[in-house]
């Protein structure tokens, strides 16, 4: 948090992909008689009929717009200032911010003539004080800077620890990562010292674990700040699922949180553990180059290697699982269930364009082309199988904020933006 912090609210990420995976992908999938990805979600199958949608903040209304809660948004009117209504677009903050930032835990962050306080959601400050800069509220607290130093206060606008600190980052997991004298170590809510400020680089408590890092090389510690490992990684990623991936001697592994390796450090890359199950690379696997397989937790392949390469300048992936599903590419994007099966089962006119889903309405944002020459693109909805769900009319649609989604449309070379519900 030694920069400005903002969170920026609507994250336009524009990703390549297709959404259906390629035709003898699929016929093998319906071959080998595999599991219907829909039994893994619901055990039934998704709604498949068309969905209707109408416009809650109209395109162009507003200079700018984003969610700051679940169905509270922020909107910039032409006196440069923005102001909240809620999805009926009643008004419920009134227009006075430079700029408002999400609620976390009830608590805002605004900023006005270039300092940064808190509001409730009644729009009351819960402190006099302006700082220099500030955080979100995380876990009870947000960071302040006052003085070019940063402390912490509490939801009633109270300093529970003084500004004293270079740099923080926000709590989890009751530690807060602080910096003194150029160097890293963690306090709890008190503003007790668990772990003295000893390492160059640090990561965020995940499952109890922290990385940290000195002189180029990477460990972890434990709640109480004591090394379950040793500071002998070229580089680390978090804990998930009790497990956290590892690399040495530019080879992937796993550790458990005792420590201990737990997969062997063999593999060209590894990501994180989601339901089970982690992906890891083998380069040049086969003559066609790099392959990944997904493993459980003792190692073994339950999902075979494949190699999930992506045209056309797209970026490779080989996502995590959620309810069941994970995003890869087969040249073009697609979904798999938790076997390694194809999701879609036959050809689909839309491309993927975030990896998201939906399970309760059964969408995914995507796009169509509309000319011959693949470069105009509309947006609208898909399902699991390619289905169309909502009709593409729009320049760009964002991801889901339940039943909303946050839109844009070109007009002369101004991109516009609204806020659509969709419903049956």
């Amino acid at each position: 948090m030694g920069k400005k912090v903002g969170i920026a609210i609507f994250l336009l990420v524009l990703i390549l992909g297709l959404s259906a995976c390629s035709e003898s992908d699929n016929k093998k999938t319906l071959e080998s008689g595999s599991m219907n990805a829909t039994d893994v979600i619901t055990g039934q199958s998704p709604q498949n009929d068309e969905l209707k949608w109408k416009w809650i903040v109209e395109a162009g209304k507003y200079e700018d717009l984003y969610f700051v809660d679940e169905k509270w948004i922020a909107v910039k009117g032409g006196n440069g200032k923005y102001k909240v209504i809620n999805t009926q677009e009643e008004v419920v903050l009134p227009d006075e911010y430079d700029k408002i930032y999400g609620f976390n835990e009830s608590v805002a962050m605004v900023e006005l003539d270039g300092g940064f306080s808190y509001i409730d959601k009644k729009g009351r400050s819960i402190t006099d004080e302006q700082y220099q800069n500030a955080g979100p509220f995380s876990e009870s607290r947000g960071a302040v800077q006052q003085n070019n130093k940063w402390g912490y206060i509490n939801q009633s606008g109270e300093l529970t620890i003084q500004p004293q600190y270079e740099e923080v980052k926000s709590f989890i997991g009751d530690r807060a990562a602080v910096k003194l004298a150029n160097k890293w170590g963690f306090i709890d809510k008190s503003g007790h010292m668990v772990v003295r400020p000893q390492y160059d680089q640090v990561g965020d408590y995940s499952e109890g674990m922290a990385a940290v890092q000195l002189d180029g090389k990477w460990g972890f510690v434990n709640s109480d700040g004591t090394l379950i490992t040793e500071l002998v990684y070229e580089e680390v990623k978090d804990f998930h699922e009790g497990y956290a991936a590892v690399m040495d001697n530019k080879k992937w592994g796993f550790i458990d949180t005792h420590g201990q390796v737990s997969i062997d450090i063999k593999y060209d890359d590894a990501g994180s553990f989601s339901e089970g199950k982690a992906a890891v690379k083998v380069s040049e696997y086969t003559e066609d180059g790099d392959a990944w397989a997904y493993i459980d937790y003792d190692g073994n392949i339950v999902i075979d290697f494949f190699p999930y390469n992506a045209s056309e300048g797209r970026m490779i992936e080989v996502g995590e699982f959620k309810n069941g599903l994970a995003f890869v590419s087969k040249d073009l994007y697609c979904i798999i269930d938790s076997k390694g099966n194809n999701v879609f089962l036959g050809d689909s006119k839309f491309f993927i364009s975030a990896f998201y889903y939906d399970k309760q309405f059964n969408v995914i944002p995507g796009y169509i082309f509309t000319d011959e020459s693949m470069k105009v693109r509309k947006y609208g909805l898909l399902g699991l199988h390619g289905e169309q769900r909502l009709e593409p009319s729009f320049d760009f649609i964002g991801e889901m904020n339940g039943p909303y989604a946050t839109v844009i449309n070109v007009v002369n070379g101004k991109d516009e933006k609204g806020i659509i519900e969709i419903y049956k």
